[in-house]
């Protein structure tokens, strides 16, 4: 029995190439999304204790404990237009970059997690808050979202290093109309022509 071939939404090849871009796009959109929002957000809070004043938390955010994981927040975002722009070699290379992004980011969270309060007392935060900073602090589960973001960027890549050269460019309809095959001369063409004529107010016979 012969095999008929996929329509173009079918669920042959073609629709599980298309599955696999959006599965990998999403989970890239979103691993950025979740560190950029989890870098802007406390990861420990601290306590300045002053004789003259009372007693007032101060807030660290991940972006002050590890600039970098921002960064790499954004180069995941900039991965989801590179994904699509990409093709085979390319798809591959962007794809292992996006596996080196997720890798750090869970390395930088959960190293700045476990040992914020030490790197707290480096911030500017910190050294221009005055007074006597507490000995310890509240962490919150921020640091460990932000790792979950990461750690979604890295499976997107991985995704995209290994499945990437199978999936088709973007589609034929964003080329310039140029780079197209011209249409094959016939009886369709011929009235399609004669008839923008009539619209252009053109005497199709050649009388004037």
């Amino acid at each position: 029995m012969s095999q008929e071939p996929d329509a173009p939404g079918g669920t042959g090849s073609g629709g599980t190439a298309r599955r696999e871009v959006g599965v990998a796009v999403l989970l890239c959109l979103v691993g950025a999304f979740i560190v950029l929002v989890a870098a802007g957000r406390t990861w420990i809070e601290l306590t300045v204790l002053s004789p003259l004043v009372e007693d007032r938390a101060l807030p660290v955010t991940g972006a002050e404990l590890s600039p970098g994981v921002r960064a790499l927040g954004l180069v995941g975002l900039a991965g989801v237009v590179a994904v699509a722009a990409t093709r085979r070699t390319g798809r591959v290379v962007i794809g292992l970059l996006l596996l080196l992004v997720g890798v750090a980011v869970v390395a930088l969270a959960l190293d700045a997690g476990s040992d914020a309060f030490a790197r707290a007392q480096d911030t500017v935060t910190v050294t221009e808050a005055g007074g006597t900073v507490s000995d310890a602090g509240v962490g919150t589960v921020w640091p460990y979202a932000c790792a979950a973001g990461g750690l979604l960027l890295g499976v997107a890549g991985l995704l995209v290093a290994v499945r990437g050269r199978r999936w088709a460019a973007l589609s034929q309809r964003y080329e310039a109309p140029a780079s197209r095959e011209p249409e094959a001369p016939g009886p369709e063409r011929a009235e399609r022509a004669l008839w923008e004529s009539l619209d252009r107010g053109e005497d199709p016979t050649g009388r004037s």
